[in-house]
């Protein structure tokens, strides 16, 4: 079993080396979004970058709840980030945040591009590992499904307090 401090710290991590995830705003009646994060663990923050005309944009300001998915590559890491989302027109932080992949989105540069940035505050994130190996997994479903088991156990889950 892993300890909340693990699962935060795996999270942060993980955020770090996210190349996408997906994006919703409580009670804007949209679907998900991909968007790419740039987290700061130190500030408990994640940034996006989107057009100014974007619903995420428009929709965040208003609702100022977000939700954001993240699944690994591997399979054995899932979570659910939620807290407050503000838009932000912080032009040193565009600057900062800005890559060869915001260029391929947005014309101009920062500076005369039309984005924004939108900022998330996790409060809290409910996370799954899978710590199973293979064979562990295989064996753990089989239990489960034959009545020696009630549930599987491949891992973890636990809804973790920010920051």
């Amino acid at each position: 079993m892993t300890d909340q401090t693990d699962l935060k710290q795996d999270l942060w991590k993980r955020l770090d080396d996210q190349t996408a995830g997906m994006m919703g705003i409580e009670g804007a009646g949209l679907h998900m979004r991909p968007m790419t994060p740039h987290a700061d663990a130190a500030r408990n923050t994640v940034w996006f970058l989107c057009a100014s005309d974007n619903q995420l944009a428009q929709t965040g300001a208003e609702s100022g709840r977000a939700y954001f998915t993240i699944q690994s590559p591997d399979e054995r890491f899932y979570a659910c980030l939620s807290g407050p989302i503000t838009v932000s027109r912080d032009r040193d932080k565009l600057n900062e945040l800005w890559s060869v992949f915001a260029s391929a989105f947005f014309e101009g540069g920062p500076e005369e591009s039309s984005a924004v940035l939108l900022e998330l505050t996790p409060e809290e994130a409910e996370i799954w590992t899978v710590e199973a190996s293979g064979t562990q997994f295989a064996a753990e479903i089989a239990r489960a499904a034959f009545g020696a088991k009630s549930r599987p156990d491949l891992g973890t889950h636990d809804v973790v307090a920010l920051p």
